[in-house]
């Protein structure tokens, strides 16, 4: 067997938060039918199409129509039919269609806990220094002041 004889897909390895802010779109579905894709640029691809159970990113209907290559080696879709999955989407705006295949599947819990993830608080330091320094400035104003007046009261 050849070196060009192989194919095989190969995913980034990047953490699922970070997937799922990429993404236009994610749902957790199962498939229900594969059909052949319209010819289009590229090689063959198949037209998925899922059963929505539940939308975690974007806006999608209770049936989505997603293209991806045949076959896992072309990073197409490794799905069993009515088993649940987590689907991460890229929107194809040329042809108007949802782009998917095996580097967008994701396990349900883990697009879960993704979506769950907060965003941790960005701490402004530069605002907390400058807003300090005003603020024992004008507390310094202040208090000269009270003395100034203090010292014109009492001469």
């Amino acid at each position: 067997m050849l070196a060009g004889d192989v194919l095989a897909c190969t995913c980034a390895a990047v953490p699922a938060r970070q997937r799922l802010d990429s993404a236009d779109a994610a749902f957790i579905g199962r498939v229900l039918e594969t059909r052949p894709a319209p010819a289009g640029e590229g090689g063959r691809e198949l037209v998925y199409v899922f059963a929505v159970d539940s939308v975690v990113k974007g806006e999608l209907g209770e049936r989505v129509e997603v293209v991806g290559p045949v076959g896992g080696a072309a990073c197409g879709f490794e799905l069993q039919r009515d088993e649940a999955s987590g689907i991460l989407l890229r929107r194809d705006t040329a042809r108007e269609v949802w782009l998917g295949g095996l580097c967008g599947q994701i396990a349900v819990g883990e697009l879960i806990a993704a979506a769950e993830e907060t965003e941790e608080p960005i701490v402004n330091w530069g605002g907390i220094v400058v807003g300090t320094a005003i603020l024992a400035l004008g507390a310094l104003l202040v208090a000269r002041r009270l003395r100034a007046r203090g010292s014109k009261t009492r001469g």
